[in-house]
């Protein structure tokens, strides 16, 4: 294609400024036939197209090479629609330049038709490149966006929306177009004005972020978000506005709402004490289960150390999670100084993912309670093991007391006739009362402990304890052996007492025999009458020896059935706790103090006798 020199349209000046523009300029002509040819281009055409002017080929359609493919058909129908009209020719299309880039242009052409029938066109086309780009990169953005963009104009409503706001109001594209944004929400424009113009915008809309109702082509109805921001551009008011369907976000956030609620609910009933702490043992949170168990309300728990109220030995590693759940039980003592039980559980956490320190939940549950009826339990397990116990004694008791009976029977009668029938002597005589005596008592402690075992009320009648002391110390000098003595005292000429003078004998010989066990054969025994001055009488009796004496454990257990510090087969635990009984059954009580290495002293106590009342 030959070029001609620049026509005289394009004077110097006018090119070199057009090129300072980007803007190339050309010489369009169309011969009567309808072929297209260029005869001119401005020499930066080379700047713009990587072209030189002369190597602008044109193809038999009539296009530029230069003309990306999908373009050339509507800009040669363009040119075709000038000439046919003698209108100007706008055109916009793209090319390819020679390094492979493509650049947008935009231009402007004015036929003139010769006599000759051919047309020329002078014009110019302006690189539009980066323009084009950011436009294009804008809808790109706007169009992939999830969130509604849309322009609204004061006056003309709606100016432009994105895809998403059109696929939101299910609406075809420009669909939205001049519409009142206010009848695609829940709200109504003021009353006596049909749609927002001018400033009257600004009445409608509250600026920032708000919830609105907006509604669907449908006619349903859904929550949406939007934020308004004002743009006055030229004098003109624009309103951006910025929103979005919340409906998810409303269905998780009462999903939410209502878990949060339930685990506020279960936290407050919950029965058992919860505890947050953090990494520092600082208390976080805590219920009214914990409130009740220390006594305490919320301001004086929240916000206070665990070290408060659970003592550091029993507290796990605050900043360490190695020892992942936990379980142990404690003791705790309150305010008023009472043990509790607690058993406490619990595991550390981590409150956020970014935590670096992890939190600890404690639940504590107080089973002071539990333990106490627990003990209650094993109590009453005891008692009645005990008991039964008890019951086959009492049952073995009855036949060895028969077998007793049967001994003791011709002992007594025997040592009668002997004193009766034969000529003794006055110590003989004496040996005989005395076998008497003791075949006697003999029978009486028989049914002394036939009696307790079976639990069977004792007749009480009035004694003199001086008398029962006297021969009892008689009676004990033939069961000690020559190495313990024996050192009685009796400080009162009388000691009426409500009892049994068996049972009496019964229980100071048993003492007895303890005392000489714990001397182990050699000691003294001391055994003391007396009566108190006190307002309520009592008559006194003391029993102490100088034995090994007992711990303040032993000493607590002393009277408990079949307890014993003996070795196996030399006691059975039931003497003194028979003593216990048959004292208490006299309206009585009996006390021993005692120290290892000092001996034992057993005090019995027993209320003096009213003399002037009947006798029960």
């Amino acid at each position: 294609m030959s070029l001609q020199p620049a026509p005289a349209t394009f004077p110097a000046p006018l090119v070199d400024l057009m090129a300072d523009l980007a803007c190339v300029l050309f010489r369009r002509h169309m011969c009567a036939d309808g072929s297209l040819s260029y005869v001119w281009f401005s020499p930066n055409v080379e700047t713009v197209f990587g072209f030189a002017p002369a190597e602008m080929s044109v193809a038999h359609t009539g296009a530029l090479n230069a003309l990306h493919w999908a373009d050339r058909d509507d800009h040669v129908r363009e040119i075709r629609r000038s000439a046919a009209t003698l209108q100007p020719c706008h055109e916009l299309f793209r090319i390819i330049s020679d390094d492979g880039q493509t650049h947008w242009l935009r231009g402007s052409a004015r036929p003139q038709r010769h006599d000759d029938g051919s047309i020329i066109w002078d014009g110019a086309w302006l690189d539009i490149t980066q323009w084009m780009r950011a436009e294009h990169h804008f809808q790109t953005v706007m169009d992939h966006a999830e969130d509604c963009i849309l322009t609204v104009d004061c006056n003309s409503g709606i100016e432009w929306a994105n895809a998403a706001t059109e696929r939101l109001f299910d609406c075809h594209e420009g669909g939205l177009r001049g519409q009142c944004l206010m009848e695609r929400i829940q709200k109504s424009c003021p009353p006596g004005r049909p749609s927002c113009h001018g400033d009257d915008m600004l009445s409608c809309f509250q600026r920032g972020t708000s919830e609105v109702t907006a509604i669907h082509s449908d006619g349903s109805l859904f929550p949406f978000e939007m934020t308004v921001s004002e743009v006055r551009t030229d004098g003109r008011l624009s309103l951006i506005v910025i929103g979005r369907d919340i409906s998810r976000r409303k269905q998780t956030e009462s999903v939410l709402a209502e878990t949060e609620q339930r685990l506020r609910l279960m936290f407050e009933a919950a029965p058992v004490g919860i505890l947050v702490a953090d990494s520092t043992g600082r208390i976080r949170q805590s219920n009214p289960a914990f409130h009740i168990m220390c006594g305490q309300d919320t301001d004086a728990i929240d916000g206070a150390a665990l070290s408060d109220f659970i003592p550091v030995a029993n507290l796990p590693d605050l900043e360490n999670s190695v020892e992942g759940v936990f379980c142990r039980e404690i003791s705790i003592a309150n305010a008023q100084n009472t043990l509790k039980r607690w058993r406490m559980s619990g595991s550390h956490f981590h409150a956020a993912k970014d935590d670096p320190h992890p939190s600890i939940l404690l639940l504590i549950e107080d089973i002071t309670d539990y333990y106490r009826s627990a003990e209650e339990r094993r109590q009453l397990e005891r008692v009645l093991t005990e008991g039964q116990k008890l019951e086959a004694l009492g049952r073995l008791a009855g036949g060895v007391a028969h077998e007793l009976n049967n001994m003791l029977g011709p002992i007594l009668m025997g040592a009668e006739m002997l004193i009766r029938s034969a000529a003794l002597d006055d110590k003989n005589r004496g040996r005989c009362d005395r076998i008497i005596e003791a075949a006697k008592h003999g029978r009486d402690i028989v049914r002394g402990v036939l009696a307790y075992c079976r639990q069977e009320r004792q007749d009480l009648s009035a004694i003199d304890l001086v008398p029962v002391v006297g021969q009892f110390s008689e009676l004990v000098r033939s069961v000690l052996p020559p190495t313990t003595r024996l050192d009685l005292s009796i400080t009162c000429g009388q000691a009426m007492v409500m009892g049994n003078a068996g049972q009496i004998t019964q229980i100071l010989l048993n003492l007895a025999n303890n005392g000489r066990d714990a001397m182990d054969g050699k000691g003294t025994l001391q055994v003391h009458l007396g009566c108190s001055d006190t307002a309520t009488p009592q008559a006194i009796i003391t029993i102490s020896d100088t034995g090994c004496g007992m711990s303040e454990e032993v000493a607590a257990r002393i009277f408990d059935p079949f307890f014993t510090t003996k070795p196996v087969g030399q006691g059975t635990g039931l003497g003194l706790s028979v003593v216990h009984g048959l004292v208490t059954a006299m309206g009585g009580a009996i006390a021993v103090t005692s120290a290892i290495g000092h001996g034992s002293t057993f005090t019995i106590t027993l209320p003096v006798a009213d003399m002037a009342c009947p006798t029960p």
